[in-house]
């Protein structure tokens, strides 16, 4: 009788004792002071601690970081936003909705479908091509993302992507595994001059974007293709020169229909929960010179993450990286342990410049020095730094007996979010 005496004086009937049993009305106590704290350091000038989730992959890429990233982005989609920090069109992050619905992501956020937005920052190589069509395949789906793209972002011109795809092709079987997209292209020239600089924000000035399309003609491309001994006279080259004016035209012809669907801005984003999404993984990373050529021109680790966790505010980042029970590589480079095992994969197709997906089982020592190393320098230089593992595909294989360097926080047994299971924070052997 008290419990209902309670209950009538109290002005809140959400917070009701008949309703809830003590845990919940425990936790619905904590939820409501947390909220007038909340309050009072808005009144005060207090800023609250901000955390955000970032998805690092812990080998050569395909590790299942889309599954993550839709994973994370589905606890709270309508305040989210996913962050690209490094890489371009090249990704391909593979989410699968618990409905069937498919879809590689390059250009956009792994959390598109959960709907989460999506924000390009200057540390992603812009491909209006390559969006435009991943764009179109997106609202074949009924998805209508939310973009918006640092103004200083990269872009990679028809030229980038040709000059990758001449040179790839000619070093037969000495090729480095690039995706023929332009990545490493696109940023040597633009750190080459201020003149062959191309960047997002020059998109909104389509007959200034199509002058210096033409331009790069005379004053990058013969340079280019003489600095790796190709004659400029070349079938391929003058295949490709006999069809310039059109394909520039249909280059900013893509770049308008990227500025309808993106926003173009220097102003970092604000939403509550941030989730910053890596590509490729922490063997590719541009400074591992150990793995020279094989590499991507960009920063695989926490480095770019730091820099912008830093423009954004954060205090803390909960680091999750990424591996299959297995290892795989796409593409040329070494590959320790390397074998026949075999697991079907519709993402990672053979082609002309990767060729076929390779397995090997996980390299456990390889993988954790790599972790550990990039921890260590972004603990040196950021407040609070957690990490934890996750490891995909676990229906297809278990992980190899060891010790672990971090706990196992997640593991999925399938393709979709609902396959994911998580964990307080367990070894290798109880998520067998």
């Amino acid at each position: 009788m008290r419990a209902a005496g309670r209950q009538q004086k109290r002005s809140d009937p959400a917070l009701s004792l008949g309703e809830l049993p003590d845990g919940a009305y425990l936790g619905r106590i904590r939820e409501r002071t947390a909220s007038v704290h909340q309050a009072v350091f808005e009144r005060k000038g207090v800023r609250t601690m901000r955390t955000a989730r970032v998805i690092i992959g812990a080998n050569y890429g395909d590790e299942g970081k889309g599954l993550m990233t839709d994973y994370f982005a589905s606890e709270a989609p309508e305040q989210c936003v996913v962050i690209r920090f490094n890489g371009g069109a090249q990704a391909g992050h593979t989410v699968v909705t618990p409905e069937g619905c498919r879809h590689v992501f390059s250009h956009f956020g792994a959390g598109t479908m959960a709907g989460a937005s999506t924000y390009l920052s200057q540390f992603f190589i812009v491909n209006p091509i390559m969006f435009v069509k991943e764009l179109a395949e997106l609202k074949s789906l009924g998805l209508n993302p939310t973009v918006s793209i640092q103004d200083n972002a990269l872009v990679t011109t028809p030229y980038d992507m040709f000059i990758n795809q001449l040179l790839e092709s000619k070093r037969a079987g000495a090729r480095h595994g690039s995706c023929g997209l332009g990545i490493n292209e696109t940023v040597t020239r633009c750190l080459r001059s201020p003149s062959l600089l191309i960047q997002a924000k020059d998109l909104l000035r389509p007959h200034r974007l199509a002058a210096q399309l033409l331009e790069l003609r005379h004053t990058w491309l013969p340079a280019r293709l003489r600095e790796f001994g190709i004659e400029y006279e070349c079938e391929e080259v003058a295949s490709f020169l006999s069809k310039l004016e059109q394909i520039v035209s249909s280059f900013v012809v893509d770049a308008g229909t990227l500025l309808d669907a993106a926003a173009i801005s220097r102003q970092y984003p604000t939403d509550k929960h941030v989730i910053f999404e890596g590509a490729q993984g922490l063997m590719l990373d541009e400074d591992r010179i150990d793995q020279f050529p094989h590499l991507t021109r960009s920063k695989t680790d926490l480095s770019n993450v730091l820099f912008l966790a830093r423009k954004l505010e954060l205090d803390e980042l909960a680091v999750t990286y990424v591996t299959r029970s297995y290892l795989t590589r796409h593409g040329q480079g070494p590959m320790p342990g390397e074998c026949d095992l075999w697991f079907p994969d519709q993402t990672n197709v053979a082609n002309q410049f990767q060729g076929r997906l390779r397995f090997a089982p996980l390299h456990l020592e390889q993988m954790q020095d790599s972790i550990r190393k990039d921890l260590a320098r972004a603990r040196r230089s950021f407040g609070k730094v957690d990490a934890n593992l996750a490891v995909t595909c676990m229906d297809q294989m278990d992980l190899p007996a060891g010790r672990l360097c971090l706990p196992v926080k997640y593991a999925s047994y399938g393709q979709t979010r609902a396959d994911v299971k998580e964990f307080a924070a367990v070894s290798y052997a109880s998520v067998k």
